[in-house]
């Protein structure tokens, strides 16, 4: 590959600012400072502070606590996730633990977001009750009711599948498709018939997420939802999860096979023609 000048002026301020070849890339656990931590937050730059962070993984350093705790509130996810995933290695933790469970149990939806985010980086199984009565709480808005299914899932607890299937049948599309992504994460579920009915949701970012969901988990019983998706569905996107997970769950030529056929040849979007060629050679008797 022919280096421009540009690309390796590129390259070089990247070494000079990180001592890495990748730009951006940060040595995990190692060369960090309260002063570089300081700099990154002072210059709200979310590569640089999650960054920082990471090379501060094993830094002792009491006052970094102060810099970062306020960090939970940030406007970027990135930020806040970073945040959480150094405060869980702190003594301070259980702190700021207890302060995430708190704000659940008042009406502010962007700070219930933000202690979702955290508690769900946090991976503590004690938080379960708090989240799941918080993701069936009509006073949250949908965004933070997303955000408290994708802490249910990061921490994967069987239990967590019961509010998580009940969150399924919520009228609003961000929470129906968190909960859906948080499902695939649960520790031993495979259900993927509780995702079948979705896939004819009035809306086609949570059609594309039942159908995704059905594949992942290789539920064959929803053989025949994906192919009236696949037959029907005015959304390409939905059509292209559906003709993958016809082929992801090995359907039956039978009833999917006809399907396939018509669209490999006659589905106006080329993804979609090549989905369903590849899925008819997974097609099982």
């Amino acid at each position: 590959m022919r280096i421009t000048k540009t690309l390796a002026l590129t390259i070089l301020s990247s070494v000079l600012a990180t001592g890495s070849l990748l730009p951006g890339a940060a040595q995990a656990g190692r060369g960090g400072s309260p002063q570089a931590i300081q700099s990154a937050i002072a210059a709200d730059s979310v590569d640089a502070i999650q960054a920082e962070l990471e090379r501060a993984e094993y830094l002792v350093c009491a006052a970094c606590t102060d810099m970062v705790v306020p960090l939970v509130d940030h406007p970027s996810y990135r930020v806040r996730q970073a945040a959480a995933w150094w405060l869980a290695r702190r003594g301070a933790s259980r702190q700021v633990y207890l302060s995430m469970l708190n704000r659940l149990s008042q009406p502010d939806s962007a700070l219930a977001r933000n202690a979702a985010d955290v508690l769900g980086e946090f991976r503590a199984a004690s938080a379960i009750p708090a989240l799941s009565a918080a993701l069936s709480n009509p006073i949250f808005s949908g965004e933070a009711r997303g955000a408290v299914a994708h802490a249910l899932g990061q921490i994967g607890r069987p239990e967590v599948a019961t509010p998580l299937t009940q969150a399924l049948a919520d009228s609003d599309p961000l929470v129906k498709v968190a909960s859906l992504q948080a499902l695939r994460d649960v520790e031993g579920f495979h259900d993927g018939m509780v995702a079948a009915p979705l896939v004819k949701d009035a809306d086609a970012s949570v059609r594309a997420e039942a159908a995704t969901t059905i594949g992942m988990m290789h539920t064959r019983a929803a053989a025949s939802a994906l192919v009236q998706a696949l037959a029907s569905d005015p959304d390409v996107a939905v059509r292209k999860k559906a003709a993958w997970s016809l082929g992801s769950i090995g359907a039956p030529v039978s009833v999917a096979g006809p399907a396939l056929q018509t669209a490999a040849t006659g589905d106006p979007n080329p993804f979609v023609r090549s989905l369903a060629q590849v899925a008819i050679s997974r097609l099982t008797q």
